[in-house]
């Protein structure tokens, strides 16, 4: 199994419903953050993961009025990482809530904080617990016993965060390692070419099959922020909103397209509720100056 999930901020883009997305670049680097207060729930992937790498954003409010507020990370029935307040004060607790990791001194409030995790079970001491938080190692455990492939919901990674005193972005999870350098971007677009209908509000309406859009990125302009030599290790085509407009339309196809090459990726059932979205992510290896002549996109099928 290789996967690997990418999640600006968006609620809609979880396996559970109820969510809320917020927008503010002061909640997060992306501009767009979520809290999720479904309990034992968030991602449901298809496969059991031999380990788990994440990284993921943390804006933690003042902990003076966040009384009720918990997050919790967890695959199956072992939490990676939880938080709480205790006497106003933030605590992060991890491996299972068996070590303190953090409290109020190294937790920023009213601030964005970046966590990355890796966790590997292991039933002989020989399971692996590391995180670091805000670029500085909190945990490293070689020596774990824990095992989470006991139950069905050994394919539920949960993202928990109960109340908005708590909101996740920039979430990147996979069976395969992350740098705690990585980071979710959102790329700035250059040109879109289409012929479906210009809504003029920033979406685009397919009315017949085989109806595509590509937008080109600004290479220039995320050089010029990231550097041309920086690495992209995974690309995730987002439509949000993404819903069905004509009769017989239900799907789109994830599509690049380079030296007049198309490549079709994933293709994706969409439904109807205009609120739902569809999003596409694959691993690659390449840097920035490479995205140079390509264009993203879908087509609109049945």
């Amino acid at each position: 199994m290789a996967f690997k999930y990418i999640n600006p901020g968006y609620a809609e883009l979880l396996s559970v419903g109820g969510g809320t997305t917020v927008t503010g670049e002061q909640y997060s680097k992306t501009g767009i953050s979520f809290w999720q207060p479904t309990s034992d729930k968030g991602l449901t992937i298809s496969e059991f993961p031999t380990e788990l790498y994440g990284k993921l954003d943390l804006y933690f409010k003042a902990p003076e009025n966040a009384d009720r507020a918990k997050l919790t990370l967890a695959i199956g029935g072992y939490i990676i990482v939880s938080a709480e307040t205790s006497w106003s004060r933030w605590r992060m607790k991890g491996n299972n809530n068996n070590d303190t990791i953090a409290t109020s001194d190294s937790i920023r409030a009213n601030a964005v904080n970046t966590l990355w995790f890796h966790v590997k079970p292991g039933q002989n001491h020989d399971g692996i617990f590391r995180a670091l938080l805000n670029e500085r190692e909190v945990c490293n455990k070689q020596d774990c016993s824990f095992w989470y492939a006991y139950s069905s919901s050994e394919k539920t990674i949960t993202v928990y965060s109960r109340t908005e005193d708590i909101l996740i972005s920039n979430l990147i999870l996979s069976d395969e390692e992350i740098s705690p350098r990585e980071q979710v971007i959102i790329l700035p677009v250059q040109a879109t070419q289409t012929d479906m209908t210009d809504c003029s509000d920033g979406s685009y309406e397919a009315m017949a099959a085989n109806q595509e859009i590509l937008q080109t990125v600004d290479v220039v302009a995320l050089s010029a922020q990231y550097g041309a030599d920086s690495r992209v290790t995974g690309i995730s085509l987002l439509g949000n909103p993404a819903y069905r407009t004509a009769e017989g339309l239900c799907a789109l196809t994830a599509l690049e397209k380079s030296g007049g090459n198309v490549t079709e990726y994933g293709r994706h059932i969409v439904e109807q509720n205009p609120n739902s979205t569809v999003m596409d992510t694959r691993t690659v290896s390449m840097i920035v100056a490479e995205l140079t002549g390509r264009q993203f996109g879908w087509r609109a099928g049945t």
